[in-house]
């Protein structure tokens, strides 16, 4: 991304989030650009520890006008999305037990 002489660099940090007793290491980041002189915050997830050149991040919202903010929203979605895995797997695990249960 180019801009005149001001680089947008990603602010990384890491967030220790607990869902239903497990606790998941996640990998966060804050892009702050001045829109109209005011702070423009948005936050995203890293699929790994940034530093790794695999990892890649991913958009949750942007449009913040503070870092608490937008921290506080991205710990949320994340929470939210593993409890959604959580939920997913719990649910294939009681699928594939009914299919092992049926009688041929």
């Amino acid at each position: 991304m180019f801009l005149s002489s001001n680089r947008i660099e990603m602010i990384k940090f890491k967030r220790h989030i607990k869902v239903d007793g497990e606790i998941f290491e996640t990998w966060m980041g804050l892009e702050i650009k001045k829109k109209g002189g005011r702070p423009n915050v948005s936050v995203y997830y890293y699929t790994d520890d940034p530093e790794l050149e695999m990892s890649a991040h991913h958009l949750i919202k942007a449009n913040f006008q503070s870092k608490d903010e937008a921290v506080k929203h991205g710990c949320l979605f994340m929470r939210a999305m593993y409890k959604d895995m959580i939920k997913r797997e719990k649910g294939l695990v009681n699928n594939n037990e009914e299919e092992n249960e049926v009688d041929w």
